[in-house]
């Protein structure tokens, strides 16, 4: 499931504890009544970059609405022959994740089960799901067009649509998902609002004890990237196309904010059918409530994953074992424009922070922090 979509899902429990504050005791800021859910984000893929698992607990106490890691915790996945497999948690980085043994990478035909014991003596297991195949990619195609219930000026108007084209299986009950990644090189990598200045030494904005309005940016001091994602769901069933080319399949939309060439990176998943369903019963409760904040709490649940030490516990999140075929492209954002559209190029406003001539000392170049958002690890493919 995309980050995005599933840091809305339980930031949405939060909310609701917040209301329910209202006619509940509180005793020193816990919600006295308020459930902290179990959350389980494990990805088993055949590609190792992308094998890891992310624990978390949705907090209880009234002024948190961010999910607290689950750290120290045991974990790790078991084959069907048997085969250990520990995942530890990154050190020096972002707590409460799990990765793999370098090189790890599961199987297409392999079935995998995961394990966890938290430091706290909590136990969950997984069912056992199988990595199922995924076709190729066999075309892609890009298409502008003008979304006319919006109107010019709004950067939702105008876009390239991208298309892809691939043969089902033969084998019946395939299911299939659809992510994408977009990296887009950056030159200003910290700014400053309110008249704050940037600390070299806490790596971080300072604000001065009157505020003003002047905004300071500030240079990376080397190549960086802001990484964006798609925060919606798209799945797909064979079972009425089953053994039939696809053709035309509406996967992504870029956005029309520039005419630079636009680095993309789609992802076919060959998912299993309890991740299907539980995602297409998302996709479903959204269309009919039109917010994910409004998705019933049954249908957040995971279907695959449940505690052995409390089975009435409710967990969040999905234990997804899939296999991935990727294509790397770039979109020519000059082609296709129909007369009078214009790319929406935002503004960025402030004004850039240089150190002053002969300046011993002076430091006006931040860091490229490595985040789920930001990397400076030149992007796969990259050709620009």
């Amino acid at each position: 499931m995309p980050n995005k979509l599933i840091s809305y899902i339980f930031l949405s429990f939060t909310m609701v504890f917040m209301t329910w504050a209202c006619i509940n005791p509180i005793k020193d800021f816990v919600q006295i009544d308020s459930t902290s859910y179990m959350t389980i984000e494990a990805d088993i893929v055949n590609d190792p970059s992308m094998c890891k698992i992310r624990l978390t607990s949705s907090a209880n106490r009234i002024m948190s609405v961010l999910s607290l890691p689950v750290t120290k915790a045991d974990v790790y996945i078991v084959d069907q022959a048997g085969t250990k497999t520990t995942f530890k948690e990154v050190t020096g980085g972002t707590t409460g994740t799990y990765l793999p043994p370098t090189g790890f990478a599961g199987k297409v035909g392999s079935t995998y089960q995961l394990f966890i014991k938290t430091l706290d003596g909590r136990q969950y297991q997984s069912s056992q799901e199988e990595m199922n195949s995924v076709p190729e990619i066999e075309n892609i195609v890009t298409q502008f067009e003008v979304l006319d219930q919006y109107s010019k000026g709004d950067v939702r108007r105008t876009g390239y649509t991208v298309y892809l084209d691939f043969k089902d299986s033969p084998k019946e009950g395939d299911y299939y998902m659809w992510n994408w990644k977009h990296y887009e090189p950056i030159t200003i990598c910290a700014t400053c609002t309110g008249g704050a200045t940037w600390n070299f030494k806490q790596n971080t904005c300072i604000t001065p004890a009157v505020a003003t309005d002047q905004i300071l940016n500030y240079s990376c001091d080397g190549k960086c990237w802001d990484i964006s994602t798609n925060n919606d769901l798209n799945v797909f069933s064979d079972v009425l196309t089953n053994g039939q080319r696809i053709v035309g399949r509406q996967v992504a939309r870029a956005p029309f904010d520039n005419y630079t060439p636009y680095y993309f990176r789609l992802e076919q998943r060959g998912i299993s059918k309890s991740a299907f369903l539980f995602y297409q019963s998302l996709i479903a409760q959204v269309q009919s409530s039109g917010s994910l904040f409004d998705v019933p709490a049954e249908t957040r649940f995971s279907v695959n994953v449940k505690s052995t030490t409390n089975p009435s516990e409710k967990i969040l999140g999905i234990f997804n074992v899939f296999s991935v075929s990727k294509k790397i492209f770039y979109i020519d954002r000059t082609k296709g424009i129909p007369p009078g559209e214009k790319a929406f190029i935002p503004q960025v406003p402030g004004e850039m922070f240089f150190c002053p001539g002969a300046s011993p000392g002076c430091q006006d170049r931040v860091p490229c922090f490595e985040g789920p958002s930001r990397t400076k690890i030149t992007p796969e493919g990259w050709t620009l």
